[in-house]
């Protein structure tokens, strides 16, 4: 878990870094500049773009972490230019497939979304920069170059982002050439993760591929076409929601749900930090046939995450009123949603890395079967909530379905591996967190927010933390502790 604990560590900063940043956006500027189908347009627009994006790349993110490790000391980059011949082909297939529907999806929005059956032509430059910008950001992932596509995007589109509603705010521009921009932000990040590739030295495209590549080309076909279904479902629970909100009830409620989905976000934090690296060392293991390593990664990523995300959702709990009250009074009423949406976020992380442990294993097709069924409780079930109970419906079909499918990987990898991520340790983090935020939340408000959130904050975690690190329920975040207290001494004998 050394290199995980390093490259998460670095990568996590980054991301809390963006959270602040996120925060200043969704939370307290976006809200209070756009009207509520302004900023539910904003969000659909990049819920849409991410969904056709994730298609559209066909398999590329797994097929590179998967196969990188057989190809990675040709000459030529074979990996990258791999990508991006797939990634070429499904952008095509995508743009085609669009303007074919076009017409029915412009007709499904019409009634409840009409703003976003205006500018839903933004919706191919977008999900085009996002192809490109994942490809890039996959291979810079493989070879363990993850801070810069992580800067890219979490912090400065994020500033890109702001200044240009601040512009739009002061009547510099107006809403449709905001929207451009809006997209151009995301166009702009692709192309600095170009720029870097270039810098590295690893823009070395190559389509000249020898007998052995044609070979690997044949098997990456074959798991690409699989993983397609298996990364469209798993990235479609996480946006059919939005989408079907927008299309049952209209861009208001696509705002007010997207706030609580957004603060949910967070929780995940150091689950992408970790999977980032983890995922690409599960590959290797596999590779290797070394069940020892894959277990024991499973194992220990499993409870290093539900610690460090349990930690968060239960902050955030118990700051809830106080993160939001700069929000419009429209906004206030969504704390269930964020409960059910943080809940399904917290089953999410907390079986570790089950999905690239069958994606990396012969039973890969398994996966797609799993996603499939995903697929359809999905959205049968928000077919079904989101008419009779709203957003509280929709969030509560995203925990259900989220629950199926991690618990059908879960037994398919405890059966055919006799693997399985959980302990003693990890039962008493739920215990020790569940006890901590109940206590917490027995403090009684205090009339001024900021106070409110040091008290709660401070609380939870003396209750918390000196616990967890006495008890050494995890020596993955202890060793994470030691390393930032060690850096944070030697900054203070530097001054």
């Amino acid at each position: 878990m050394g290199i995980v604990s390093k490259s998460s560590l670095n990568f996590s900063i980054i991301l809390f870094i963006g959270i602040g940043l996120g925060y200043i956006n969704t939370i307290l500027i976006f809200p209070n500049i756009l009207t509520e189908e302004e900023l539910g347009l904003t969000r659909i627009l990049m819920s849409a773009s991410s969904v056709v994006a994730q298609f559209a790349q066909l398999g590329t993110g797994n097929i590179l972490v998967r196969f990188h490790p057989h190809i990675k000391n040709e000459k030529d980059n074979i990996s990258l230019s791999i990508g991006l011949l797939i990634s070429i082909v499904g952008l095509i297939i995508a743009t085609v497939c669009l303007f074919i529907f076009k017409d029915y999806l412009i007709a499904s929005y019409s009634e409840k979304s009409k703003l976003f059956t205006q500018y839903f032509y933004l919706v191919i430059p977008f999900f085009s920069s996002l192809i490109f910008f994942n490809l890039f950001d996959a291979y810079l992932r493989v070879i363990f170059k993850n801070e810069i596509p992580a800067f890219l995007n979490f912090i400065l589109l994020r500033l890109v982002w702001l200044i240009l509603v601040l512009l739009y705010y002061f009547n510099i521009f107006d809403l449709s050439t905001f929207l451009y921009f809006y997209v151009g932000g995301q166009t702009l990040m692709a192309l600095l993760a170009l720029v870097y590739l270039i810098y590295l030295k690893e823009l070395r495209i190559s389509f000249r591929f020898g007998s052995s590549n044609i070979k690997m080309l044949k098997e990456m076909y074959g798991f690409g076409v699989f993983t397609i279904i298996s990364g469209l479902s798993v990235y479609l629970i996480n946006r059919i929601d939005i989408l079907m909100v927008g299309k049952y009830i209209g861009l208001e409620e696509v705002a007010i749900y997207s706030i609580a989905f957004y603060i949910s976000t967070v929780i995940t934090v150091p689950a992408q930090s970790i999977s980032r690296t983890s995922n690409v060392l599960a590959a290797k293991a596999a590779k290797d046939n070394d069940f020892k390593v894959l277990d024991d990664l499973y194992k220990k990523t499993a409870l290093y995450q539900l610690l460090l995300c349990s930690l968060i959702f239960c902050l955030i709990i118990v700051n809830y009123d106080s993160i939001i009250i700069f929000l419009p009074e429209v906004y206030h009423d969504s704390f269930m949603v964020f409960i059910l949406l943080g809940s399904s976020k917290m089953i999410e992380v907390s079986f570790g890395i089950n999905g690239a442990i069958i994606l990396n294993s012969k039973y890969y097709k398994v996966d797609t079967l799993l996603s499939i069924i995903l697929l359809i409780v999905t959205f049968l079930s928000n077919m079904y909530f989101i008419p009779k109970y709203g957003i509280e419906g929709a969030a509560f079909a995203t925990m259900s379905s989220i629950v199926v499918f991690h618990l059908l990987r879960y037994f398919f990898i405890l059966i055919k591996f006799k693997m399985h991520p959980f302990s003693i340790n990890y039962f008493g983090i739920l215990l020790l967190v569940s006890i901590s935020t109940f206590i917490t939340l027995q403090i009684p408000n205090s009339s001024l927010f900021w106070v409110d959130i040091i008290i709660k904050s401070g609380s939870f975690s003396i209750i918390c933390i000196p616990l967890i690190w006495g008890l050494k329920l995890s020596p993955s975040f202890n060793q994470t502790l030691l390393t930032l207290f060690n850096k944070l001494k030697i900054l203070l004998i530097k001054k």
